[in-house]
């Protein structure tokens, strides 16, 4: 058989001529490779001494800022200042809750102002409607027939 007969397999292995498909493979398995090498590298950083270190001195610090944050209040805390700090505070709470107090009063009275204003406003109406719908004396003292001492009727 002469070269040109050669079929498409036998060719597979000929280096001057590589297939679409091998191409395909090559680049999904180096790929796969640059996904695992990157994976291995976090993992090897991952547990590293160098990030077990730093998070050994991460902890440390975060842990001494804490406990020295924590010194610094409770000495202000007892301190002078601290006292008075507290004093003043206490009378602010007490002003919020006295105006507080004063404010419901204060509400609660004028509701009730209200409430009897418009009580005498209707017993001002009712008796206004009562008056409207009696006649008059002057008309009704017209219309009383008066005796003269003989009998007779006087109008």
């Amino acid at each position: 058989m002469n070269e040109e007969e050669k079929s498409p397999e036998s060719t597979a292995g000929d280096d001057s001529a590589p297939q679409p498909e091998t191409h395909k493979d090559d680049i999904g398995d180096e790929l796969n490779r640059l996904a695992e090498s990157f994976g291995e590298a976090v993992r090897a950083a991952w547990n590293s001494e160098q990030r077990h270190q730093l998070e050994t001195d991460l902890n440390r610090g975060l842990r001494s800022l804490v406990d020295n944050v924590e010194s610094i209040l409770k000495q202000f805390n007892e301190s002078e200042q601290g006292q008075e700090l507290k004093e003043q505070a206490g009378k602010v709470v007490e002003k919020v809750r006295t105006s507080q107090v004063t404010a419901e009063l204060k509400e609660g009275v004028t509701k009730g102002l209200q409430t009897v204003a418009q009580e005498l406003q209707e017993f001002t109406q009712d008796l206004e409607k009562k008056r409207a719908s009696q006649p008059k004396q002057d008309d009704a003292a017209q219309d009383i027939p008066v005796e003269k001492a003989d009998g007779e009727d006087v109008a």
